[in-house]
């Protein structure tokens, strides 16, 4: 009688959806950021405390406080520090110990703040929050469409965790940048225009900016002045050219000086390369030339890998993280705009493909660096700073040294008449290209 033979299924790669490691990231996570958002920012305290005017969205307050400045003709207080703080202080009713604000964006956002300005303070930032969290969900199906576990780590992640407890806008970022990177050469004119929307934080635009030009794509570079001049257009026949003044002559200026005599107790949640270098005790200069040669490093290496292999999701992954963490200042919130694209390179179950972007104990760091700046920036230590740029050399060495996976496949996009049906469908293509 011959022995049965028990067919052997492949095996589960190790961060794939359902594994253990999979619910240890993304809920343990999640449970650990949840903890310290209610333990650091008391949402239940508005007047004394870290959230002012909701129990969401502490920076909120600066989107809404612009916009209401704009409808009621008053932006000379976005140039005037005490007045501004005045401003919010009195019309929330905040009375803090150690705590002003400064409005830091070019006047061309000023446009899509005017409607948010217009409704009640708390209703504003419950729509600004429940709108982010939904174009986090909706990034997550560019690159892998209709995977609901993966939409769930992506809004559970504690980056996400931190724009929501910010209120920051890495939802609306998450989705026009990966938009850029993965349709830049199918679709340079939409690509241009949201490459455009992203420089309302003009860093970033630069940042992907640079990589669309390493990487030849520079049509939708080229796209994005006129749509830019355009913007820049609307806030001048809006509000005039004196907040353009005031931003180029005031609000620059403090920025830079900001991060120049290194005010730390306002940098609390950069994680940089300068921001680490600072802290660990360099001066500007020196601090500034490691994170040029961090910044070389890692967007010219993305860009040889979306060269040689397309604009799979991990090449996407890592432009993105590329294309912030090359910045000397971007936060922890800000990791929110490649949440959803890490989701799917740490979680998307492809068949054939066993090695993980990244292993157990980094990825974890990684996912974690919102709770461990937060716990370690108290002593002082730049623990998130290292984490982040060491686990983007990490995952961007482990994908230069790897042979190319069938599995992992460059996205291809439908024209655009089938575009305006559903944005946010791609097809994957059928074979290596």
């Amino acid at each position: 009688m011959s022995a049965t033979v028990v067919p052997q299924l492949p095996a589960r790669r190790p961060f794939a959806i359902g594994s253990f490691q999979w619910g240890f990231l993304v809920f343990g996570g999640f449970a650990l950021a949840a903890a310290l958002f209610l333990y650091a920012c008391r949402p239940w305290n508005l007047t004394t405390h870290f959230m002012i005017g909701a129990p969401v969205g502490r920076d909120f307050v600066n989107f809404w406080s612009g916009g209401r400045l704009a409808l009621d003709g008053r932006l000379d207080l976005l140039a005037d520090f005490r007045g501004y703080n005045d401003f919010i202080n009195a019309t929330f009713h905040y009375h803090p110990k150690f705590d002003e604000r400064l409005f830091s964006y070019p006047p061309h956002l000023l446009p899509f703040l005017v409607p948010f300005a217009a409704l009640p303070y708390i209703s504003a930032a419950l729509l600004w929050t429940a709108l982010n969290l939904w174009l986090i969900g909706r990034t997550v199906r560019l690159l892998a469409p209709g995977a609901l576990g993966l939409q769930l780590a992506a809004l559970l992640s504690p980056a996400v965790v931190a724009m929501v407890a910010f209120g920051h806008f890495g939802g609306v970022l998450a989705f026009l940048a990966t938009y850029v990177l993965t349709r830049a050469h199918a679709q340079p004119l939409v690509a241009g225009l949201c490459l455009a929307l992203i420089s309302v934080k003009p860093h970033l635009a630069v940042g992907f900016g640079l990589f669309l030009l390493l990487t030849g794509g520079w049509r939708a570079v080229l796209w994005s002045l006129p749509a830019t001049a355009g913007l820049v257009g609307i806030s001048l026949a809006a509000f005039g050219l004196k907040p353009w003044i005031n931003f180029f002559e005031w609000t620059v200026p403090w920025q830079g000086a900001l991060l120049s005599i290194f005010v730390h107790s306002v940098l609390t949640c950069v994680v940089s390369v300068y921001e680490g270098a600072r802290l660990s005790g360099l001066g500007e200069t020196a601090a500034y030339t490691w994170q040029c040669i961090y910044a070389a490093v890692v967007l010219g290496g993305s860009a040889a890998l979306a060269i040689q292999r397309g604009m799979t999701p991990r090449v996407v992954t890592l432009a993105l993280l590329a294309g912030l963490s090359a910045m000397p200042y971007f936060a922890t919130y800000d990791l929110a705009i490649a949440a959803p694209a890490l989701a799917v390179a740490l979680f998307a179950d492809q068949p054939g493909e066993s090695r993980p972007f990244l292993p157990l104990f980094p990825a974890s760091l990684f996912v974690l660096v919102p709770v461990i700046q937060t716990i370690f920036d108290t002593l002082l230590v730049p623990a998130g700073s290292f984490i982040t740029a060491g686990g983007v050399l990490l995952a961007l060495v482990r994908e230069a040294l790897a042979p190319p996976s069938g599995a992992d496949r460059p996205l291809v996009f439908a024209p655009l008449p089938a575009i305006a049906m559903d944005a946010c469908s791609p097809i994957r293509a059928q074979g290596p290209q």
